[in-house]
């Protein structure tokens, strides 16, 4: 078991963003994840979260490549087999660290060792935490290279996207197949140079819509327009009758981190109340 830290040490502050809910006519508004480690409290001690509440998770790969040994064993079973399957091992690192930094945070909601946190998935597969431990908490994974996030939320479905801006393969291709016309023109109508990066705020907006309605990219991403100007409530311009209606979803845009893009959802009936951390390693209690 890893020693506690210093009481010294002075504790990283997180970040709270509680926006106005009068009219905004400026730029969208962008959430800006902590840089800086948040010490998560002894397994005693649970974190709080309120119903109009939103929890964002910055988890930074470097982070936990050290402890990689350590974390497996937080780990259920199947998920050590998984990570076992792995061909390349960066992959399997990634896996390790990412799953276990995730059971550390929801323990601390939840109140039980990271080893403990059970999981059950919904008819198309997104996990959420067994009803008899969860309480209401939903949450959502996501990971792109060397950084995850991970939203957390009590009452409300959240999905969450984040993806590094890169030149997109087989470019126009993807335009056909994930975007609508009006987003196609959208996407075009920008400089050569920021197309493909604003295909991505297209694409991890979709995807945190889909994994908040709880469906994923079964379903067709052409047929889903959004307006990423407006309002968060707003952002859907169409459905095509191949989404629900209800519960509205809440689309916030992230801002990871320099180098990456990413989107929020959330079935809140208001503007949550958004919270940002990082995820330190070094307590190891599973």
């Amino acid at each position: 078991m890893a020693s506690e830290p210093e009481k010294s040490r002075s504790r990283p502050q997180r970040r709270v963003y509680v926006r106005s809910r009068h009219t905004h006519t400026g730029p969208p508004f962008m959430i800006q994840l902590s840089t800086k480690p948040f010490p998560l409290p002894r397994p005693t001690r649970q974190l709080e979260i309120a119903q109009n509440e939103l929890h964002l998770w910055r988890i930074s790969l470097e982070e936990g490549l050290d402890s990689v040994d350590q974390l497996q064993k937080q780990l259920s079973e199947a998920e050590q087999v998984r990570a076992g399957k792995f061909f390349r091992e960066a992959q399997a690192q990634q896996f390790v660290v990412y799953h276990a930094a995730l059971r550390d945070i929801l323990a601390r909601y939840v109140g039980v060792r990271p080893r403990e946190i059970a999981y059950e998935t919904g008819q198309f597969g997104k996990p959420n935490v067994v009803s008899v431990q969860a309480d209401g908490l939903r949450f959502n994974l996501t990971h792109s290279g060397e950084l995850a996030v991970v939203a957390v939320s009590r009452g409300a479905e959240v999905g969450v996207d984040i993806e590094r801006t890169r030149v997109v393969r087989s470019f126009a291709s993807m335009l056909e197949r994930c975007l609508s016309q009006a987003e196609r023109k959208d996407v075009c109508d920008h400089h050569e140079d920021d197309r493909h990066r604003h295909f991505l705020r297209f694409w991890t907006h979709k995807e945190a819509y889909l994994k908040a309605i709880g469906v994923g990219l079964r379903a067709p991403l052409d047929q889903l327009t959004l307006d990423l100007l407006a309002p968060e409530g707003r952002k859907v311009v169409n459905h095509f009758h191949l989404f629900p209606k209800q519960p509205v979803i809440r689309l916030m845009e992230l801002a990871p981190c320099e180098g990456f893009v990413g989107a929020v959802g959330s079935t809140h009936t208001e503007s949550p109340e958004i919270k940002t951390f990082g995820w330190v390693s070094g307590r190891f209690v599973g």
